[in-house]
């Protein structure tokens, strides 16, 4: 292993531990009051493209972390978004964003 991909291998390790207390806790809790849909949301998909990244390049730190963050975070995200509809949390139901979601299946 040379110097870049250990670096990587660090960096990987700490961005991936990071996810790990909110998702043992929320898992643990369901309690997503707290949490912003949107950080998750934009953070997964930043993932998904730097886990497509990491395949690209065939950079195996970067795949892990990825595959590792996309499962800790994506479960957080799914029990924030099923809180969100059945408890309507932050006005969910009320939302332009779900009004629009709601628009296309009418048609």
């Amino acid at each position: 292993m040379n110097n870049p991909e250990i670096i990587a291998s660090i960096a990987a390790f700490f961005t991936m531990i990071g996810y790990l207390p909110q998702a043992i806790k929320t898992i643990k809790t369901r309690d997503t009051k707290g949490i912003s849909f949107w950080m998750y949301f934009f953070s997964i998909v930043g993932v998904v493209f730097w886990l497509i990244f990491g395949i690209m390049i065939n950079n195996i730190p970067i795949i892990f972390k990825n595959i590792a963050v996309i499962i800790l975070g994506g479960a957080v995200l799914f029990i924030k978004f099923g809180n969100m509809f059945k408890k309507d949390e932050e006005g969910f139901r009320k939302s332009k964003f779900f009004m629009f979601l709601k628009s296309f299946s009418r048609k």
